[in-house]
């Protein structure tokens, strides 16, 4: 029984190292805002302005932009505002997932699978997504990869980034606020929902979910490009036409950090890609 005890004792032990070894902060972002503050996108058919985005170290978000068309130019309805973000590199439709979003693969365009193209485009992988929520409205996102060291299109896949992971989304109406009277109503279900959120919280990962390793974070060296239009009620002659737009500036998007990038404008900070 006192060996019992002991073995028990140093399995708390070890398991307590190691959680507080996981809480740790995570590690600041090379690669930040401030390196892209030169970097001024410009279209002849439309105008971005740009959104204000957190300074902090580890802040995955670099850019944000509301994007209209110019004076002149026509967009089709409910095409606008676009918004395009640049963001250290995460797995989209995951994380979207996670979010109670109901995520569609729509069309890809990729230099490794020829047979699977579209236009228009702007250089390495493209991927179109559609999100529906739980009230049925729907929007088109688009993603691509970057490389942080210059800005350029890769051909990488969004979905191969760990973070996150979920099978299950989380339940959108419920929130984990601890031990509450309320909570007590229902401890079986409240139970599951706050091991549902630990699991996807985890990245699918028991040792993250044991608390024994630090969850995936965002990475320092592939970027996400994502343009994504209002969420609304499309049908499927609007959702087309939607889908067109956002491509048109997503592409030109792609060709300003490509431009960007060979200027020397891109962050010099990055770690180099394997």
């Amino acid at each position: 029984m006192a060996l019992l005890l002991l073995v028990c004792m140093a399995l708390v032990g070890v398991w307590e190292v190691c959680s507080n070894r996981s809480r740790r902060p995570f590690r600041p972002f090379q690669v930040t805002a401030e390196d892209f503050a030169g970097f001024h996108p410009a279209g002849a058919a439309w105008i971005a302005r740009a959104l204000p985005v957190q300074q902090t170290p580890i802040e995955p978000n670099l850019l944000a932009y509301e994007v209209r068309s110019a004076p002149g130019q026509a967009a089709p309805p409910k095409a606008e505002p676009l918004f395009v973000r640049l963001v250290h590199g995460y797995n989209l439709p995951d994380c979207m997932r996670i979010k109670g979003y109901t995520v569609e693969l729509l069309a890809e365009r990729s230099a490794a699978d020829p047979a699977q193209t579209f236009q228009p485009g702007g250089g390495g992988r493209v991927q179109v997504w559609r999100l529906t929520s739980d009230l049925g409205d729907r929007a088109v996102w688009i993603s691509s990869m970057l490389r942080a060291a210059d800005g350029a299109p890769t051909d990488l896949d969004t979905r191969a980034m760990p973070f996150p992971r979920v099978g299950t989304p989380d339940d959108p109406h419920w929130t984990l606020r601890g031990l509450t009277w309320s909570s007590l109503r229902h401890p079986l279900r409240n139970f599951r929902l706050f091991l549902r959120s630990r699991w996807n919280s985890s990245r699918r990962d028991w040792l993250t979910f044991l608390r024994l390793r630090q969850p995936a974070w965002a990475s320092d060296e592939w970027l996400t490009l994502v343009t994504a239009t209002p969420s609304l009620a499309l049908g499927a002659d609007e959702e087309e036409a939607v889908r067109r737009h956002a491509l048109a500036v997503h592409a030109e998007f792609l060709r300003e950090f490509g431009r960007w990038g060979r200027r020397g404008g891109a962050a010099g900070k990055a770690a180099p890609a394997p």
